[in-house]
């Protein structure tokens, strides 16, 4: 009886090694594929403020000089700067490119500094566009504005009848 009883014992013994080893290599083929296949971004910030309330800035200590509210308007092809004492400038560009126009932009920029540097002190700018406006240009056109020295650039949709 102890004999059937040592048989019953080996028969019922299973065999409990895990093999790992394919899984390791599943891993370690793994690991290298989610790495190449991660997207890795570069994030930065754009610092935007919004328009001024009209009330609030009136309630503020009356300044000896008119604001010159300076804004660029995006409009079908053209860019118009416009400013309290500042004649408009309108500068032609390219409607309806997928890039902005570069030359256009350029020439912007010029036209900004030409602003700043007859009203000193001057670091504010509203950027009007339209609705169908890529923002990639919406982009380019804060980087001209930062370029021409007006670092605070705010963002202002244009009324759907023209402004």
């Amino acid at each position: 009886m102890p004999r059937l009883r040592r048989r019953e014992q080996k028969a019922l013994k299973v065999n409990t090694d895990l093999k790992l080893m394919p899984l390791m290599n599943i891993i370690i083929a793994l690991i290298p594929m989610l790495l190449l296949s991660a997207v890795f971004l570069e994030v930065k910030v754009i610092e935007t403020s919004l328009p001024r309330d009209a009330d609030a800035s009136a309630a503020a200590a009356a300044p000896a000089e008119p604001p010159l509210d300076l804004a660029v308007f995006v409009r079908g092809g053209l860019y118009v700067i416009q400013g309290q004492g500042v004649d408009p400038i309108v500068i032609a560009r390219r409607p309806g490119a997928s890039a902005p126009d570069s030359a256009a932009v350029e020439q912007l920029v010029r036209a900004l500094r030409a602003v700043t540097s007859r009203h000193p002190g001057t670091t504010e700018v509203r950027i009007v566009a339209e609705s169908r406006t890529r923002y990639q240009e919406v982009i380019a056109l804060m980087d001209a504005a930062r370029a021409a020295g007006l670092v605070e650039a705010a963002l202002e949709g244009a009324a759907s009848e023209g402004v």
